[in-house]
C-alpha cells in the first residue's frame, strides 16, 4: 500500500469518526432533552399533587365545620296563645328557630320586638320564631304580655312561661335573651341584650339551608 492509499484510507477513517461522533453527539443531545422533559413532567406532577392535597385539606376543614357538634336545646314547657300547654320539642318543626325571652316591662325588649316582627314576616316559611314571655319576671303577667302583643299587632307566635320553666331551664338572668337553633333543634349561639335586625338576620342566615 503506497502513501497515497494510506492517506485516503486515513481520511476515510477520520471522516467516519466525525460522522460517528456527530451521531453520538446528537443522541446525547436527544437523551439530555428527554431527561429535561421527564424532570419538567415530574415537577408539574408534584405541583399538581400539592394543589390536590391543599384542596383536600380545605374540603376536610369544610367538612369538619359542617359536622360541628352542637348540644340539643334543653326542653321546656310553656303555654301557647290558645292556652294549650306545650313543650319546646312539640313546637319545633324541623326548621331553624329563634327563641327570644322578653317581657312587656323591658324597654330593650320593646325596642327590638318590631325587628323580630319584620324578620318573622320575611322568614316565617324558613325559620320558626318562638317568643317566650317571662311571666313573673320584672312584674310581668300574662295579661300585661297579651295586652302588649295585641296593642302592637305582632303576628309572630307568642308563648307564656307561666311556671318559669323556660326561664329557669335556660338560666335567664336578663331580658331580652335570644338563642338560635339549627334545623336539628340544637343550640348554635345565643346571648343576652338587645339585638339589631341586621345582626339577627346574619345569625339566621347561618342556619338557614
Amino acid at each position: 500500500m503506497n502513501a497515497k492509499q494510506k492517506w485516503i484510507m486515513g481520511a476515510v477513517a477520520f471522516f467516519l469518526l466525525l460522522v460517528i461522533g456527530a451521531f453520538g453527539y446528537q443522541e446525547l443531545q436527544k437523551e439530555a432533552e428527554r431527561q429535561r422533559e421527564m424532570e419538567l413532567a415530574k415537577q408539574e406532577e408534584d405541583m399538581s399533587a400539592e394543589d390536590t392535597s391543599g384542596e383536600t385539606t380545605e374540603d376536610e376543614n369544610q367538612s369538619q365545620e359542617e359536622t360541628a357538634e352542637y348540644a340539643d336545646a334543653p326542653d321546656f314547657t310553656v303555654w301557647d296563645q290558645e292556652g294549650t300547654q306545650i313543650s319546646l320539642k312539640e313546637i319545633l318543626e324541623g326548621k331553624p328557630a329563634v327563641i327570644n325571652f322578653w317581657t312587656s316591662k323591658c324597654p330593650p325588649c320593646r325596642e327590638e320586638m318590631p325587628d323580630f316582627e319584620e324578620l318573622y314576616q320575611e322568614l316565617k316559611d324558613q325559620v320558626q320564631f318562638i317568643m317566650v314571655d317571662g311571666i313573673g319576671c320584672m312584674g310581668e303577667t300574662e295579661e300585661s304580655g297579651r295586652a302588649y302583643v295585641e296593642e302592637q299587632g305582632f303576628s309572630f307566635p307568642v308563648y307564656y312561661d307561666k311556671e318559669m320553666d323556660a326561664v329557669i331551664t335556660y338560666g335567664i338572668q336578663a331580658f331580652p335573651t335570644t338563642y338560635i337553633l339549627n334545623s336539628n333543634g340544637e343550640l348554635v349561639t345565643g346571648g343576652s341584650g338587645m339585638i339589631s335586625k341586621a345582626t339577627l338576620q346574619e345569625l339566621l342566615n347561618e342556619v338557614v339551608e
